[in-house]
C-alpha cells in the first residue's frame, strides 16, 4: 500500500510522524494481525538479508555506455555515507523540507504449507 507523499526533513523526521504513524511498528502490527487471523499459525515473519556484495550499474554520462562495478560493505556504507550528507547539504541540515518525497517499506511473510506440492498432488487427488 502506498502511503501519500510526505514532506520529510535529513534527520527522518516527517509529517507521517507527526500524524502518529510509526513505520518502525509495521512488522510488529503485521504480528498481530497474523496472530489474530491466522488461526492455523501458517504465516511466518521473513527476514530479508541484503547479499554483502551489490553490483552497481552507472553511466557517467546519458550517452555513455552503463559500467558495472561490484559493492563491498564497506563501499556500500561510504556509498550510504555521501548520499546522506548531500541530502544533509540541499536540505541546509533539515532546515529545508524534502517535498513531494515517498517512503517504500519491504515486509515479507513466509506461508508454511502442511503438505509439498507434490504431496498435494499425489495424495489429495
Amino acid at each position: 500500500q502506498q502511503q501519500p507523499s510526505r514532506q520529510v526533513n535529513a534527520t527522518g523526521s516527517s509529517a507521517a510522524a507527526a500524524s502518529g504513524r510509526d513505520f518502525t511498528q509495521v512488522p510488529a502490527e503485521m504480528d498481530a494481525r497474523f496472530e489474530k487471523f491466522d488461526t492455523g499459525a501458517r504465516l511466518r515473519p521473513t527476514i530479508i538479508t541484503p547479499a554483502t556484495t551489490w553490483t552497481k550499474r552507472a553511466q557517467k554520462a546519458l550517452l555513455a555506455k552503463p559500467a558495472e562495478t561490484t559493492l563491498t560493505s564497506d563501499d556500500q556504507k561510504r556509498m550510504k555515507d555521501e548520499a546522506f550528507d548531500l541530502i544533509d547539504a540541499l536540505t541546509k541540515s533539515g532546515a529545508l523540507p524534502i517535498e513531494h518525497a515517498s517512503l517504500h517499506i519491504v515486509v515479507a511473510a513466509t506461508h508454511c504449507f502442511d503438505l509439498t506440492v507434490m504431496e498435494t498432488v499425489i495424495q489429495q487427488n
